[in-house]
């Protein structure tokens, strides 16, 4: 009886074994293989844009690939060079023609971009590459070079690109002769508008002026950010610098969300005036904003106006489920000329057989005469072979996608084994007890 129990507690735990080991050879064959670094993508980017000034927008465009067999989550990166910082959005898809996106753009603060491949080249895993065009703003003030370079990194490679850098050197920055305004982005993520209101200094001995802003749909004035300017000096941008005169002759400002009014009294001759306002955007999906207002200096009324695009990161990909195939040259086989052998033939005359015959008494022999047959020759053309090309099938040889568990089968078949010893052993059980029932 101990000996049946025994066995029985042997085969349970053998073929609970087997179905623990079958569970774990169907997990591992199903995980899914780690993204990497793609070390080899290729990248390659240009500009047209003129640098004169910091601040000054730069638009640059790029063409990608990686390699065939990329995996789905692999990413490649590029590195922005110092003097440039990203500006616009930060994340974009890069998609075929039919919508489906190849791969994920993102770009941080420090204008690091980093590009994910997606689900798509699972499938499409030949020819991944595309194209993408993005924003950036050159940081700092230009040198008196007038063509320089700039440094992009991507992986471990340093890529050069010319940038035409040509500096003003004079009269860059004019004395208005009107009101005006201009209005940029004051951040990167596009979420935020600042604009200046400027004017041609005062032409009489005393002048009022009032200033008003007020913001299109999509955007609302921040009253925080409002700030009045008076002086005479000003910076190579033609701004206003200190020393100002801004205390000496303040301003009265009116703000709400939707409309900013600055009022200035007796302003001498000679002074300038300027309105710093920056608005908060609140529909982000608009392609522009305008900002429009009124300048009035001694009752003489400027309408002013200003509109900013958004700039934005784009792209596309595109991949193929196959190879390129190269095409097969087609040969082209000049086959041999038929050849008819001029055959002359020798004639041999036919002899003149004049048979013996020795007469027997029991049967007359009926003579066998062999005449001698006319010689001639057949001609046979050259045979031509021509090779058959074998095409490999599509990505029959050119490298696995992913390793996805070559392991499991190690583990499929072991399970097997112990299921066939937990079988043999429940067997030699049932036997055993059949025999002791027997007796």
């Amino acid at each position: 009886m101990n000996n049946q129990l025994r066995l029985k507690a042997a085969s349970a735990a053998t073929a609970l074994l087997a179905l623990l080991l079958l569970v774990a050879g169907l997990v591992w064959s199903a995980a899914p293989a780690h993204a990497a670094v793609i070390s080899d993508a290729r990248i390659t980017l240009s500009t047209q844009s003129v640098v004169t000034s910091q601040w000054d927008q730069m638009d640059i465009s790029c063409e990608w690939s990686v390699p065939d067999h990329s995996k789905p989550g692999d990413t490649f990166e590029l590195q922005l060079p110092p003097q440039l910082r990203w500006f616009g959005s930060a994340s974009f898809d890069l998609d075929n023609p039919d919508g489906e996106t190849v791969a994920k753009a993102e770009a941080n603060d420090s204008g690091l971009v980093v590009f994910t491949l997606t689900d798509f080249v699972k499938s499409h895993p030949f020819g991944i590459g595309g194209t993408c065009s993005f924003t950036t703003q050159y940081s700092e003030v230009p040198g008196a070079d007038s063509h320089s370079q700039l440094d992009f990194v991507i992986g471990d490679t340093v890529l050069r690109v010319p940038v035409d850098i040509t500096p003003c050197t004079s009269n860059c920055a004019p004395v208005p002769l009107t009101p005006g305004k201009a209005m940029w982005w004051a951040d990167a993520n596009q979420t935020r508008l600042e604009s200046i209101i400027y004017m041609p200094p005062m032409k009489s001995d005393t002048n009022d002026v009032v200033v008003t802003d007020t913001p299109a749909e999509g955007m609302e004035i921040d009253c925080d950010e409002i700030t009045p300017r008076v002086g005479t000096v000003l910076n190579a941008d033609g701004n206003i610098i200190d020393p100002m005169d801004t205390d000496k002759y303040p301003a009265v400002v009116d703000c709400t969300p939707g409309k900013v009014t600055a009022t200035w009294t007796g302003l001498p001759k000679g002074e300038r005036v300027e309105l710093f306002v920056v608005t908060a955007v609140t529909d982000p999906g608009l392609d522009s904003y305008t900002n429009t207002g009124t300048v009035t200096i001694s009752g003489v009324t400027t309408d002013i106006g200003a509109e900013t695009k958004r700039t934005d990161a784009n792209g596309n990909g595109n991949a193929t489920s196959g190879p390129t195939a190269t095409p097969t040259p087609t040969r082209t086989v000049t086959p041999s000329p038929t050849v008819t052998p001029t055959v002359t033939p020798t004639v041999t005359p036919t002899p003149t057989v004049t048979p013996t015959v020795t007469p027997t008494p029991s049967a007359t022999a009926t003579p066998t005469v062999m005449p001698t047959s006319t010689a001639s020759t057949t001609s046979s053309a050259p045979v031509v072979v021509v090779p058959t090309e074998t095409t490999p099938a599509a990505g029959g040889s050119e490298g696995q996608l992913a390793t996805t568990g070559a392991n499991g089968p190690v583990y499929i078949f072991v399970a097997a084994a112990f299921l066939a010893v937990g079988s043999l052993l429940a067997f030699v059980a049932t036997r055993s007890a059949a025999r002791r029932r027997s007796h």
